[in-house]
């Protein structure tokens, strides 16, 4: 089936997947968990700052790329570190959605698209790297840059659930607090911006955009400082017909991205409820690993039968095969990595993309910059 992006690894894949995370839980000394905590931003209770009104002038369009996993190349470290690298895989697809939401209830942007890689003439752009996530606590690096190449942000955050955050309600996430904070700190940021400011990022971004269809036609309108700091030298003339044309092909080629920006929507969707049952398993395992921990140096290793100890012994256990059983099906159709064939329409005919999303997207913008460079008689951009 065309435009369907679905996640899920088989019954067999996820059963082995399951019962590896918990054993590297169980097996992870407290000592060898990261502690990228001490150079973050710890967020605590974090309340969305929503825009009551704002003019769509000083709205941008904002891109989020999917997060990096963050997955060490060495394979030892995998179980020391508590990582099962399919499961994060699927994490850097959805935390981003996540943030995607939290941009668009606090009233203050155009368009939040997810992206499938960086795109330099996005209006503004973010991106991510999960260095820790659990149950118990999640550490992400978050920068952001606009299309001048002014960055925005650069920070480290850390945020730790309780007991209350376990189970959320409909529509929330454990650490929400999280993306609440980023989204915060992207809104005082453009804040501190003037109207004339935002405005010559939209046409920096649509002037990057325009020279990359063609350097030739467009890039003599924009400077570079040796800074890395792009500033309009001269604009086309008003209802210029090249540069109607960019407008045309980036429309197209954010048709695509719109695609697979609905599909991630889908995964987050079917991901979630499950996703957070997941993870407030692993919080569990982390807590009655700390209990055993303090256990063992009293020598306490195993609960006295009828006390609090053995009682949550027993419903641990209990948990992880409801997990394995019921939710197995669920987890499945979230954590696929396979991707469906895309079909796209563009100057009357029709492309059929296939391979990975990275592929599909770099396959489009080829097939744009080609249909721009027949229709317009310029070389496309090296």
């Amino acid at each position: 089936m065309y435009n369907r992006i679905t996640l899920g690894m088989g019954w067999r894949a996820m059963t082995l997947a399951l019962s590896a995370w918990v054993l590297a839980m169980a097996a992870t000394p407290a000592a060898a968990q990261p502690a990228y905590a001490s150079a973050a931003v710890p967020v605590g209770d974090v309340t969305l700052r929503v825009e009551s009104s704002v003019s769509e002038k000083d709205m941008l369009d904002v891109g989020l790329v999917i997060f990096d996993a963050g997955i060490p190349i060495d394979e030892a470290s995998h179980s020391m570190l508590g990582i099962f690298p399919e499961i994060r895989k699927a994490e850097a697809k959805f935390m981003p959605v996540l943030l995607r939401q939290v941009l668009l209830q606090s009233n203050a942007w155009g368009v939040v698209r997810v992206l499938p890689d960086e795109q330099n003439s996005t209006e503004l752009m973010v991106t991510g790297k999960i260095r820790e996530s659990n149950g118990t606590s999640l550490v992400l690096e978050v920068e952001a840059w606009d299309a001048t190449g002014r960055q925005w942000l650069d920070k480290t955050y850390s945020d730790t659930t309780t007991d209350r955050d376990y189970p959320g309600t409909e529509g929330s996430d454990p650490f929400i607090d999280m993306y609440r904070k980023i989204a915060n700190d992207l809104l005082a940021f453009r804040q501190g911006l003037n109207a004339r400011e935002l405005g010559v990022i939209r046409e920096v971004a649509l002037l990057r955009y325009a020279a990359s269809l063609s350097e030739d036609a467009f890039g003599s309108y924009l400077q570079r400082s040796p800074e890395g700091i792009y500033s309009v030298v001269r604009l086309p003339a008003e209802n210029d017909p090249m540069l109607v044309r960019v407008e045309r092909i980036r429309d197209q080629e954010h048709l695509f991205i719109d695609t697979v920006d609905e599909q991630y929507v889908t995964l987050y969707e079917d991901m979630a409820a499950t996703y957070n049952l997941w993870r407030q398993y692993g919080r569990e395992q982390a807590l009655y690993q700390q209990d055993y921990e303090e256990r063992a140096q009293t020598k306490e290793r195993i609960g006295r039968r009828g006390t609090f100890v053995a009682m949550e012994q027993t419903y641990n256990t209990y948990k992880q095969i409801k997990i394995q059983e019921q939710d197995l099906d669920e987890m499945a159709t979230g954590f696929n990595n396979e991707v469906a064939p895309t079909v796209m329409e563009a100057s009357g005919r029709v492309f059929r993309l296939s391979g990975g999303l990275d592929a599909q997207y770099n396959e489009w913008r080829t097939i744009l910059r080609e249909i721009f460079a027949l229709e317009t008689g310029l070389p496309p951009a090296s």
